[in-house]
């Protein structure tokens, strides 16, 4: 599954998509939506769908260690010898 074209393609998805792109049990999924940590609505008669967007929102919040261009280091090129000075 890609994780990120099914984040950008769908607005909806069912409880076991969500799960799986979070890497936790449906059942987690279900607590997630009673407590307010991820948003879903009611289709029919007891069919959740998890919105998406609250999906990567949730993502994002919990994102560690991301790299910003700015504090990159970038490497020059040096020779692999020493200059010497006569």
């Amino acid at each position: 599954m890609d994780v990120i074209a099914t984040l950008q393609n769908k607005q909806l998805l069912r409880v076991d998509e969500a799960a799986k792109i979070l890497n936790v049990s449906r059942w987690t999924v279900y607590r997630w939506v009673e407590a307010g940590r991820l948003g879903g609505t009611r289709l029919g008669a007891g069919s959740l769908r998890i919105f998406s967007q609250t999906v990567a929102a949730l993502i994002d919040l919990h994102c560690v260690g991301a790299i910003k261009t700015e504090n990159v280091a970038v490497p020059t090129k040096q020779s692999p010898f020493k200059s010497r000075t006569v």
